[in-house]
């Protein structure tokens, strides 16, 4: 009888889990409920890359309240093995994944912000990695992004640094670095990304800020040697915190979505093939826009984005078109305290994309597995 009274108990338990975990207009959420693993203290940054080629997603963590990275390799299955625990420098912030020696394994770059440097961490064949080098930034580097700024075949790293600087550095091709132009990057840059944003075969790079008056994104046109021309500003971001580049209307132009926190919005820049951008109406968000990622979550195999609430503990899907819009109002779900990073990726090989989340003040990652619609392009 007690066994049954248990059972009974745990089932209505989760139930009650399962309502709690939708919209209020009662749109069932796309997502199972979630599995949570352990990171390190105060994790800012998350990344959902194959590093060891297994054909699996596995996830890279970097914590700045213990200063360290963890990584978790990824079963394809949905679960993932215990954690691999590397030292970093003081408070790693941001990284970025590319092979930098040329062997066909991913490499890892990461912002020490508190040592004013870059770790660059090599993969190795057996699946673990190695700090090479250390490269000097400046003053607090706080965002990077990767790309063939000159055109020689090797990968090259952008970084901003938190006051006033974009510094560019140059690959060698053998996991090493030389240092590129500096440029001034004023506004109080707070992230970046790197994309072909003008079609002329040049990647570009592009830059939010959040100084109080900072109503506007930078962009760097390059000039395909390695150095970019003067910044062009577009206004329409409001003391924006993050940026990324996505085809928001399937016209094989790169768009570029940003998060306002302090405006609770988010902000779009439909691209056209002269390298200009068309600034969207905000859309409207919940309580501190965080975080931004791309995907099919509805069914209805058009892109939609989903946004972590750092303010309200939750996330938004913001269902989409396929033309570059969004229909309101959004579906708004509940999830653990303070929200940030979030990466999507197909965890468990069945062609859905799921969603791993970080918590910050519980120093977890929450897993969410796909269980509803249409299988989605994997990227």
């Amino acid at each position: 009888m007690f066994f049954q009274a248990r059972h009974l108990i745990c089932f209505f338990a989760l139930f009650l889990m399962s309502s709690c975990f939708s919209n209020e207009n009662n749109k069932p959420s796309p997502f199972g409920l979630p599995v949570t693993y352990p990171v390190g203290g105060k994790p800012v940054g998350l990344a959902a890359k194959d590093m060891n080629n297994d054909g699996y997603p596995d996830l890279l963590i970097p914590n700045t309240g213990d200063n360290t990275l963890y990584f978790y390799e990824g079963n394809g299955d949905g679960t993932f093995k215990k954690a691999v625990v590397l030292k970093t420098g003081r408070e790693p912030m941001s990284l970025a994944i590319a092979d930098f020696d040329g062997d066909g394994l991913p490499d890892i770059a990461l912002c020490n912000y508190g040592d004013n440097n870059i770790s660059i961490i090599l993969g190795q064949k057996d699946g673990l990695f190695k700090v090479s080098a250390k490269i000097k930034t400046g003053r607090l580097p706080i965002a990077i992004d990767t790309s063939d700024f000159n055109g020689d075949g090797f990968i090259d790293l952008a970084v901003t640094l938190r006051f006033n600087k974009l510094m560019i550095f140059l690959g060698v091709g053998d996991g090493s670095f030389k240092i590129g132009e500096a440029y001034k990057a004023t506004g109080t840059p707070a992230d970046l990304v790197a994309g072909n944003f003008n079609n002329d075969k040049y990647p570009d790079i592009a830059i939010v800020s959040n100084a109080i008056k900072a109503n506007y994104i930078k962009l760097f046109y390059g000039n395909g040697d390695g150095t970019f021309q003067n910044p062009k500003k577009i206004l329409g971001a409001k003391q924006s915190n993050y940026i990324a580049k996505y085809d928001l209307n399937n016209d094989k132009i790169q768009d570029l979505v940003i998060a306002n926190p302090l405006a609770d919005s988010i902000t779009l820049f439909i691209g056209n093939k002269e390298g200009s951008f068309a600034v969207q109406p905000d859309l409207a968000g919940e309580k501190g826009p965080q975080y931004v990622v791309s995907g099919e979550f509805t069914g209805d195999k058009a892109m939609d984005l989903v946004v972590t609430n750092r303010r309200d503990n939750s996330i938004s899907i913001l269902e989409g078109r396929g033309d570059g819009s969004f229909i309101f109002p959004h579906y708004n779900y509940p999830v653990g305290p303070d929200p940030r990073a979030m990466a999507a990726a197909d965890f468990n090989n069945d062609g859905l994309t799921d969603l791993a989340l970080i918590l910050h003040q519980r120093k977890l990652v929450e897993i969410f597995m796909r269980s509803h619609g249409t299988p989605d392009p994997i990227e």
